[in-house]
């Protein structure tokens, strides 16, 4: 090759370079530009519509968080709410890039009870009562009342909402699936104090807590039973814990889907979902629980 030729081969390289970060984004990458944008026009006339005095909308990787909070805490919850994404997508075993629902979910964040109230009653068009989810819909969204105790701290609402999103997140991976309570409950709290931190101050109660649960005998039965134990949030934390992140883990989207409804419409029953994901025995099961939240293995 002569002098010359070895010359003109860099500066086409870099002209090619050059034109390549000149040229237009993929059809597909302007298209998600505009779903989160007619998602974020949606969730800013929701909040107005709602006529509340203050509101603001903190846009994320994943998330538009539309609250009554300040601006610059709507930020820092949305940076909590992020947390809890890579854990959930590798529990529930989302593909690298398949995702859960449209665009970025809409997470209303009221912790007020007469804003929550007002918005579920004007806006989503419901009698006000827990979490609402729609993670389906063209604008998918969920409204938190943010169910803490009075003196919880500004930490322990974001922690709220953090298990929220985790819910949610499992809510459209099992799709039609009739999804128990303690199972959602459970999997969105976990998930949330997994995202602090194996050191963090939460996670660590979360694992005294486990341990108490199951060495004073809880049976696993008693989290779908008519009336629940007074530990029943310890006992669903540990054992969603279990399945989603511990030696359950491979068997834990079988599980999700268990809970689908059959040819007939029919919802399982609890035994049924996990004779479905492969668990049959459920006293072993009970007692691999045991052993691993008492022992680590």
């Amino acid at each position: 090759m002569s002098r010359p030729a070895r010359l003109l081969l860099p500066a086409l390289f870099a002209a090619g370079l050059l034109a390549s970060l000149d040229s237009p984004l993929p059809a597909q990458d302007d298209k998600a530009k505009e779903t989160v944008a007619k998602q974020k026009a949606v969730a800013a006339a929701n909040l107005k519509k709602a006529e509340f005095a203050r509101s603001a909308i903190a846009e994320t990787d994943h998330f538009l968080v539309a609250t009554t909070l300040p601006e610059e805490k709507a930020k820092a919850l949305g940076a909590v709410l992020e947390k809890v994404v890579p854990l959930a997508r590798k529990a529930l075993q989302y593909e690298e890039k398949e995702e859960p629902w449209k665009g970025k979910l809409a997470v209303y964040v009221l912790p007020d009870g007469r804003d929550f109230k007002t918005f579920v009653r004007t806006v989503v068009v419901a009698q006000p009562g827990g979490v609402h989810y729609d993670v389906r819909a063209d604008e998918p969204f969920v409204v938190d009342p943010v169910d803490v105790p009075t003196k919880a701290t500004e930490a322990d609402q974001f922690a709220n909402s953090a298990a929220v999103v985790a819910a949610a997140y499992l809510k459209a991976r099992g799709s039609t699936a009739s999804l128990p309570d303690w199972l959602t409950g459970g999997f969105g709290r976990v998930t949330a104090m997994r995202g602090e931190g194996p050191n963090s101050q939460r996670y660590q109660k979360h694992k005294t807590a486990s341990k108490g649960v199951a060495n004073k005998g809880a049976k696993i039965a008693d989290l779908w039973a008519e009336t629940k134990p007074a530990n029943a949030e310890a006992l669903a934390n540990s054992f969603a814990e279990y399945l989603a992140y511990g030696p359950g883990a491979a068997n834990f989207v079988k599980l999700v889907y268990g809970f689908r409804p059959d040819e007939n419409g029919n919802a399982p029953s609890a035994q049924q979902a996990f004779e479905a994901a492969g668990w049959k025995d459920l006293a072993m099961l009970e007692a691999a629980w045991r052993k691993w939240a008492t022992t680590g293995k």
